[in-house]
């Protein structure tokens, strides 16, 4: 279509002259496949026998013409149009605004402006699932978790824009913070995509969310389900690669990855030169940023829960009260980075890191050291379930056998422990003289040792927490124990009953592997070799065994380690531990279609930040040739293994194919044991002559070979 906008007050006159002028400059060929367009601000009541009698020429293979009339409706009809037209001509809006007016006044904010490639890796990994989701019917709520919420609506901005999301959908998204607004224009049959940021505006959606595509944006550390998305720190490769796109590069961009710890949000406040943004409100005040302190590090608590209150009544030095009202006052000065919040019974910060960031210059060394007695407190609290009876454990609250202090209490507590291991030593050190993280790893030590089995299954669902609070001293202590001649952990590898309320001891330490697999591949490969000898005659899905091929999956490893280290780790992974390095190496050569799954992530540190996505097809063949050639290099061959490469040797290239014939020739030469013999006979057969076998479609020389073999 060819498009003719005017002003002019003879509409007829204009669309005349625009007609004859286009009908001299555009090819007959070209016209009729084009249709021509005339856009008026003014009324036009003769638009539309205008455009039939211009139809009828037949010069254009269709001719419009639209008014003032049209364009009313079109913006009455349009969500989006209107809220973009109204930014256009800076005409004030209420409770409600586009994704792109957003993003400037994000972006915008700082100096230099924040650019897309802030959001790089989590692009990446994310627009494929969102632009799936969108392309379903409406269903569920989408969510999104950042540090802040201003941070996860400019991920949006960004993510609507994306390739692999259709543009259609970033017409019809629209940010509400009024729940009035939202609630009035839902019962519209406009379409439009809602995106809410604040509590009410969510709880307008729950009439709305199963016939329109829905986004929540929350904080991070919410008490909640899991997101859809969480945003993930940036490396320090991503980040670099961020910030030069800003300009910003050498001692700058390190000192700016140490005084933000990678956030985007945090990058922001240290980048804007506006008081208000850089000094939340909140934080520039002396009295509030010390009232927060103890809120700040806690993370959230359960308001009906004594043991809760109790803690925060003694750290806040007054009464529970007194925290309360601090938390209401907050509240109501309705900021749109307001540090607290409260649903139901539960209170918290919104985004801890954030706030920490804000409050830091305000905190002592007996602030700290408060914090870790208190720490220490809350998770020696060992947990009453276990004086129950091992198949009455799922039912430890109807028996009263639940600790004091909630889960929500634990679990803030321990992420506090992990966010000061990974950027204490940056804000305190220097000012307070005190090793941050040393002191964390001393705590988990302390918490955790004598190492036993009741300990760890006291400390169960906190063991993913410790490890990422504490990675070197976690693996010390499994590696300790591990070196006793009764470990502890293998307490954990016991066969576990089924049924609908049975629990696996076993995944938590397994998700706490899992976690520190990202970075440190070496030390839990042989930690999970060792666990993996064990064997566990359940039905549960959660094994070493797993965890280690899910971490060495050729296509879709669960490290963040280099091609050439997993390499590396898996050739030592077959010497120190050969039964569970073979098992690993015939995992990579694959016989037909396989399924991977994620492992545990780490939340505050980065260490899987842009890992474990399927990776290139160059890399899968080079670790599976590499599995190939350390399986066809094998010190010792028996019928087992033997038998395991005759079960593949039809997808290996011709020339390994031959040496897996002659290694099986060699071994029969010299082997003496008939039932070995009469066992790799069996698979040889099974793979060849029977019904299954013949379905492969084996070549005439692979039959021929075969049954020389057999």
């Amino acid at each position: 279509s060819g498009w003719e906008f005017s002003a002019n007050q003879d509409p007829r006159r204009k669309a005349e002259g625009d007609y004859s002028a286009r009908l001299a400059s555009v090819p007959p060929a070209e016209r009729a496949e084009c249709a021509f367009v005339f856009v008026t601000p003014r009324n036009w009541p003769g638009k539309a026998k205008w455009a039939r009698d211009k139809q009828a020429a037949g010069d254009w293979k269709e001719v419009r013409a639209f008014d003032a009339s049209d364009l009313e409706q079109w913006l009455d009809g349009s969500i989006h149009a209107r809220m973009w037209f109204a930014e256009q001509l800076d005409m004030p809006v209420d409770g409600f605004e586009t994704l792109d007016a957003r993003w400037r006044r994000w972006a915008e904010a700082s100096e230099p402006e924040m650019t897309p490639a802030i959001f790089g890796p989590s692009l990446a990994a994310h627009r494929g699932a969102f632009g799936k989701w969108l392309e379903q019917p409406p269903s569920r709520l989408f969510t999104v978790a950042a540090d802040s919420r201003d941070e996860a609506l400019a991920f949006l901005a960004c993510l609507f824009k994306e390739d692999g999301v259709d543009a259609r959908w970033r017409d019809l998204a629209a940010v509400f913070e009024s729940p009035e607004v939202l609630r009035k224009l839902a019962a519209s049959n406009a379409p439009f995509l809602p995106i809410v940021h604040t509590d009410a505006a969510e709880r307008e959606l729950a009439a709305v969310y199963r016939q329109r595509h829905c986004i929540a944006v929350r904080p991070r550390n919410a008490v909640d389900s899991e997101p859809d998305i969480a945003l993930d720190l940036l490396d320090h490769k991503a980040f670099e690669t961020a910030l030069a796109d800003m300009g910003i590069e050498g001692d700058e961009a390190d000192r700016l990855a140490r005084e933000s710890g990678r956030s985007p949000t945090i990058l922001r406040r240290r980048l804007s030169k506006i008081p208000a943004i850089r000094t939340p409100e909140w934080a520039g005040d002396a009295s509030v940023a010390r009232g927060l302190i103890p809120m700040v590090l806690i993370g959230a608590w359960h308001d009906k829960s004594n043991a809760d209150r109790e803690v925060l009544s003694l750290w806040g030095n007054g009464d529970h009260e007194r925290i309360e009202e601090s938390i209401a006052q907050l509240q109501l000065l309705r900021l749109d980075d307001a540090p607290v919040w409260s649903v139901g019974r539960y209170r918290g910060v919104a985004s801890k890191i954030d706030a920490l960031f804000a409050i830091c210059g305000y905190m002592t060394g007996q602030d700290l050291k408060d914090f870790f007695l208190l720490a220490e407190y809350v998770l020696s609290e060992t947990d009453p379930a276990l004086e129950l009876p091992e198949s009455e454990r799922w039912a430890a609250g109807l028996y009263g056998k639940v600790r004091d202090h909630s889960e929500a209490l634990r679990e803030g507590v321990c992420e506090t422990l992990i966010i000061l291991a990974v950027h204490g030593n940056h804000l305190f050190r220097d000012r307070l003289g005190i090793d941050v993280e040393a002191h964390v790893s001393a705590l988990i030590r302390k918490l955790l040792t004598p190492l036993t089995l009741d300990k760890l299954l006291s400390h169960d669902r906190d063991l993913p927490r410790y490890a990422e609070a504490a990675p070197q001293e976690f693996l010390n202590l499994i590696e300790a124990d591990l070196r006793q001649s009764e470990p502890a952990v293998l307490g954990l590898l016991k066969p576990v009953e089924n049924g609908i309320f049975g629990e696996c001891p076993r995944a938590s330490l397994l998700w706490a592997l899992e976690c520190l697999a990202w970075k440190h591949l070496g030390r839990v490969s042989l930690i999970l070799a060792r666990l993996s000898r064990t064997v566990i005659d359940d039905n549960w899905a959660n094994r070493p065994i797993a965890s280690l091929a899910s971490i060495y999956r050729s296509w879709l490893p669960q490290t963040a380690a280099s091609l050439e280290e997993r390499m590396q780790f898996l050739e030592t992974l077959t010497k120190q531990f050969p039964d569970v390095g073979w098992e690993i190496c015939m995992a990579q050569v694959n016989i037909g279609s396989q399924v991977g799954h994620y492992s545990y992530r780490p939340r505050w540190r980065n260490d899987a930040s842009g890992a474990g996505r399927p990776i290139t097809w160059g890399e899968i063949r080079a670790f599976q040739r590499k599995a190939l050639d350390l399986a066809l290099a094998w010190l010792e061959h028996d019928h087992r293994t033997l038998g395991d490469l005759v079960e593949r040797v039809q997808v290996l290239p011709d020339e390994d194919q031959a040496r897996v014939w002659a290694l099986i020739d060699g071994w029969a030469a010299s082997e003496t044991d008939d039932k070995a013999k009469a066992g790799l006979r069996e698979r040889v057969r099974r793979f060849a002559f029977t019904h299954s076998g013949r379905q492969r479609g084996l070549d005439g020389e692979t039959k021929d070979r075969a049954r020389a073999a057999y």
